[in-house]
């Protein structure tokens, strides 16, 4: 039973130091991915304002 109890301790004090690291990296990765979906909809912005830009008619004078 001591045996057992052992390896049941060595297996939760794992879990819970995979569970500190996990978590955050989680939520690190999100916060990443979030900035960078938000960086790609602004170039794409920009860049449909520019061909926008290059698509009108030349101004005559």
């Amino acid at each position: 039973m001591a045996l057992l109890s052992g390896g049941m301790y060595v297996a939760m004090v794992t879990t819970v130091g995979g569970l500190l690291v996990g978590i955050p990296a989680y939520f690190g990765y999100n916060y990443l991915v979030a900035r960078i979906e938000k960086l790609v909809f602004r170039m794409e912005a920009n860049s449909i304002a520019f061909m926008d830009i290059l698509n009108q008619p030349a101004k005559k004078e």
